[in-house]
């Protein structure tokens, strides 16, 4: 386990509005490549893992590169960013990114997990919801952050602004 707290893990979930999630993936992901973090970006199969990974190599300027590999690489836990089918910490990860939206059964193998919601999708809210309960009720510290009209981020409980373009 690559945890680098001992508080319960952070649970945050972003709530799209103005921009698709290719883009929240890329933006949230260079901020944490930025920061030094290492990464697992948890794809839905190995379709969108592959999608992913051909995403990441092929970012057009000025995005800078993020170095990242795939789950089933010779170098897997040598990569900083890696794309991975299980909620693994194989890179000792502290950040979980969720590409696909689904329940991670021990989110406390990382400090943090981030989740998305399709805002306009009434469906995909109300599964956001029961995956928001399962880590409330894991004792997780919950955040939920709203997209502002601008692609401004606004966390629900602080109204704090974070920008992520």
């Amino acid at each position: 386990m690559a945890r680098t707290h001992h508080d319960a893990p952070v649970v945050r979930f972003y709530q799209l509005a103005n921009m698709p999630l290719q883009a929240a993936l890329l933006t949230i992901l260079s901020k944490a490549w930025q920061r030094g973090m290492r990464i697992c970006l948890l794809a839905g199969d190995a379709q969108q893992a592959q999608y992913l990974d051909e995403m990441l190599w092929s970012m057009p300027p000025p995005q800078q590169f993020l170095a990242h590999g795939l789950w089933s690489g010779a170098e897997a836990a040598r990569q900083p960013i890696l794309i991975s089918l299980e909620a693994e910490d194989l890179n000792q990860a502290t950040l979980l990114i969720m590409a696909a939206p689904r329940i991670v059964e021990n989110p406390a193998r990382f400090d943090m997990v981030i989740d998305f919601v399709a805002g306009s999708d009434a469906q995909a809210v109300r599964a956001s919801r029961e995956r928001y309960r399962h880590y409330r009720q894991l004792g997780c510290r919950m955040e939920y952050w709203l997209q502002g009209e601008y692609g401004e981020w606004q966390r629900q409980d602080t109204g704090v602004k974070e920008e992520l373009k």
